[in-house]
């Protein structure tokens, strides 16, 4: 790749974000385009991490940031929409 050369990444959504952190990482110059004009404030919104999920925050580097502010889940209920099944799991 040229100097000169960029990647385009649509959305500064999770993915589009780590997608260019992973870039910037590698030395690969990236723009992030995003429709949006701000951050919207969506009151309680939450992302669940799973364990591979941290490994990959991990991989990009800021996985130790993260944990100190995160809420550690102490227990997660998976329900089933086609069949109204519920099982417990744990974390």
């Amino acid at each position: 790749m040229d100097d000169d050369e960029e990647v385009v990444i649509i959305g500064a959504g999770i993915c589009g974000l780590a997608t260019t952190l992973a870039l910037h990482k590698k030395g690969i110059k990236c723009l992030v385009m995003e429709r949006a004009e701000s951050l919207r404030n969506v009151a309680g919104a939450a992302i669940g991490i799973r364990p591979n999920g941290w490994r990959a925050l991990d991989q990009l580097g800021i996985g130790d940031n993260l944990r100190h502010t995160a809420v550690r889940l102490k227990r997660a209920r998976e329900i089933s929409l086609d069949g109204g099944k519920k099982k417990e799991l744990s974390l």
